[in-house]
């Protein structure tokens, strides 16, 4: 074999090559909870290093992070072929575009300019430090124009024609990023960025030819017994059996289990045992001080085959039969419920919407809690009710966080899921539905600071989450037969059919577009009362963009045939809709009315509107 050249780099050598994708190379394939993993993890190694009184030289010092290896062979035309580590490299790449849009957008003061990493520019046109499909790189180039606002530049991005599934995977993973960044992390950008290019490694195993790079390949990935944590895990159980028909009969339980987890996703057999673990034993966490011991949550992240060797008796697991009972009975048992919830993540399950919805907003704790309520003696109707109440509560949670201004990332939910995780655990259902109704009144009372919400400082997702949310409700109050559907409002990659938050009033302040008396006192009080919850429908993208620039008034018509929404502020939906007028004679507290000409008084009644339709949509169980 050729002569192998391994090197250490760190992104910054890394990025200063060009890469070519064999035509081999599989498409894009990471989920955005891939790119949430990385990240989170590339944060807390920075956290565990970083102190505000540190010099940015102190940077240096910091204990790195590996990221893994890639397989490369010799540079043809400037470029590397990449044989091996396209999934991790085009989201490393994806990460310092990210970093550098946010660098620019915020003018972080003295941060390291991260574009020459990310290409360099020939004859105008930029050239990537990777060589991408046209469409991926129409992608990029929309996302970077630095003309453009973020929330623009991304809508172009999602508009580039012809995505396949890896280029809609990708904006997945740059929407999720924006939510991901932690606090701490955001006041020490310049501190990230530089530990980011600096002190995150990844070794670059370098083969004279491409024939050689294959082979290296082939070496590294099919022989040898390569034992996971998986497999570990496997070998701890049926080791305890001592009886050969009960090991086979937990053998082939294992198999079939195991199949079932990888064909939701190849890693979910490993994910279903984190949660799994999480959510019916573990009790500690690692503590927020710098040096903290880790706790069982913790553990079971790093090496959840190495947890249970440890824990077995917490377990209640001492004996062959019990060895046989968790391998028979509970795992599988356990798994199924497990494939249920993540089913009911990817698509809507009559009684169990509240799961999809959770999962649209990326809350990536939901299984771990889902699973802490199910005991294994539970009957399917006892568990399904269950999960489907704790569902309710985790979305009145993360919806009265958006209200409150609290981003729902990683880091923020990690404590609050898992001391919500260990509070539920192994309830019966009545219990369980005491709980809830003991916590509800502390987030249902925060829905009337509804009407504070503002589009220019939550984040767009948030705002467009609610306000589907609320259509979805009207919906199925009114039994419209031309429903939209939670789906079709939060799908992001429909082009010029994309929902987007239309602005019922245009911009800038002017008062020949408005009622003769319109109560805003200047131009500044225009802009911030435009924004307001009150003053915010959806539209599709094309409609939404033919109408910006006119008066409200002038919109009436088009609102008209648009979704339930928009439809609430005109004439005809109150007329001859027997649906609708019972529904408002029922609640005539909601207030919802057609608007002719809009005015501050009606942002006013129309948040009013909106924060009782609210109280409806996450009304007490």
């Amino acid at each position: 074999m050729a002569y192998i050249n391994p090197q250490t780099q760190s992104l910054k050598l890394c990025f200063q090559s060009h890469y070519s994708l064999p035509y081999f190379q599989r498409e894009y394939k990471w989920e955005s909870r891939h790119m949430a993993e990385m990240l989170n993890d590339i944060q807390n190694a920075f956290l565990l290093n970083y102190e505000p009184t540190h010099a940015r030289k102190e940077v240096s010092g910091y204990s790195s992070y590996f990221l893994g290896s890639i397989i490369t062979s010799a540079e043809k035309d400037g470029k590397k072929p990449l044989i091996d580590g396209q999934q991790r490299l085009t989201s490393t790449f994806l990460l310092l575009a990210y970093l550098e849009r946010y660098r620019r957008d915020n003018q972080v003061q003295n941060a390291l300019d991260l574009s020459t990493l990310l290409g360099s520019v020939s004859f105008g046109a930029m050239d990537y430090s990777i060589e991408f499909s046209a469409t991926r790189k129409s992608i990029f180039d929309c996302y970077l124009d630095n003309s453009k606002p973020v929330d623009d530049a991304m809508r172009d991005a999602e508009e580039v024609p012809d995505l396949n599934d890896g280029d809609r995977k990708l904006l997945d993973a740059l929407r999720t990023t924006e939510g991901l960044l932690d606090q701490k992390v955001r006041t020490a950008i310049a501190y990230f960025i530089d530990y980011v290019v600096e002190r995150v490694l990844l070794i670059d195993i370098s083969v004279a030819s491409e024939s050689e790079a294959h082979r290296v390949f082939v070496t590294m990935n099919d022989r040898g017994l390569r034992l996971g944590p998986i497999d570990l895990l496997k070998g701890q159980i049926l080791s305890k059996i001592p009886v050969a028909a009960d090991a086979q009969s937990c053998h082939t339980a294992w198999v079939r289990t195991i199949n079932q987890l990888r064909a939701l996703d190849p890693e979910e057999d490993s994910l279903f045992f984190r949660n799994l673990f999480r959510a019916k034993w573990a009790d500690t966490m690692r503590g927020k001080s710098k040096g903290d011991a880790a706790g069982d949550f913790d553990i079971i992240g790093e090496a959840y085959h190495r947890w249970f060797e440890s824990n077995t008796t917490r377990m209640a697991i001492s004996t062959g039969d019990d060895y046989v009972r968790f391998a028979r009975d509970d795992i599988p048992k356990f798994a199924d419920i497990y494939a249920f919830i993540k089913n009911a993540e990817m698509e809507l399950k009559p009684g169990f919407e509240c799961i999809y919805f959770n999962a649209a907003r990326k809350y990536s704790f939901q299984s771990m809690v889902l699973l802490a309520v199910v005991k294994v003696s539970d009957n399917t109707t006892d568990w399904q009710k269950k999960i489907a109440l704790v569902a309710r509560l985790i979305d009145v949670i993360l919806t009265t966080r958006t209200i409150e201004g609290k981003e729902n990332n990683y880091d923020n939910l990690k404590e609050l899921s898992f001391v919500l995780a260990r509070d539920i655990r192994d309830k019966d259902y009545a219990a369980l539905l005491a709980y809830v109704q003991a916590e509800w009144p502390k987030y249902i009372s925060l829905l009337p600071d509804l009407a504070k919400l503002k589009y220019a400082r939550a984040d767009r997702s948030d705002i467009l989450y609610l306000l589907a949310r609320i259509a979805c409700h009207l919906e199925d109050a009114f039994s419209l037969t031309n429903r939209v559907g939670f789906t079709t409002y939060w799908q992001r990659d429909r082009g010029m059919k994309t929902f987007d938050i239309e602005h019922l009033l245009k911009e800038p302040f002017d008062t020949a577009a408005l009622p003769a008396i319109h109560g805003f006192s200047d131009a500044k009080d225009y802009d911030g009362s435009r924004n307001l919850f009150g003053a915010l429908v959806l539209l599709p993208r094309s409609r939404n963009r033919s109408l910006q620039d006119k008066a409200y008034r002038d919109k009436l018509a088009a609102y008209a045939t648009e979704n339930v929404l928009a439809q609430t502020l005109c004439d005809a939906l109150y007329q001859n809709n027997p649906n609708v007028t019972a529904y408002i004679q029922a609640n005539l507290n909601i207030g919802l009315a057609a608007i002719s000409d809009f005015s501050k008084d009606n942002i006013v009644h129309r948040a009013d509107a909106y924060v009782a339709v609210a109280q409806q949509v996450w009304q007490t169980p």
